[in-house]
């Protein structure tokens, strides 16, 4: 089943968990975290697991996934804390790299275009 077409209440979480983790993003300490953005959220049916896609304006995302490795527990915290389910999905970061796909085939378009 295509995930766009799910139920009505995994749309109305997902919203939820992205601007919670939005919020803890912008709130860190960190500065690496400060530049950093929530694109995506996908969460499965049973409300065990949650990816979230994260991209940076920095190219670099060695500290991007550090960083995010080391503020995991406390995302998870300010979520468990600030969502009313009776489940609390277990976060997984990933980092999103459609923006990358865009500049490669933004060059390739030009490329051809020149020609």
């Amino acid at each position: 089943m295509d995930k766009n077409l799910r139920g009505g209440r995994i749309n109305r979480i997902n919203p939820v968990i992205q601007q919670i983790v939005s919020d803890c993003l912008l709130n860190s300490s960190d500065p690496v975290l400060n530049k950093a953005t929530v694109t995506y959220v996908s969460t499965s049916p049973d409300l065990k697991k949650t990816t979230v896609l994260v991209s940076s304006i920095e190219n670099n995302k060695s500290s991007l996934v550090s960083s995010l490795a080391r503020s995991k527990q406390k995302i998870q915290k300010v979520l468990s804390k600030e969502m009313k389910t009776k489940y609390v999905p277990s976060i997984t970061f990933e980092l999103d790299n459609s923006f990358d796909d865009i500049d490669r085939i933004n060059k390739i378009i030009g490329t051809i275009n020149e020609n």
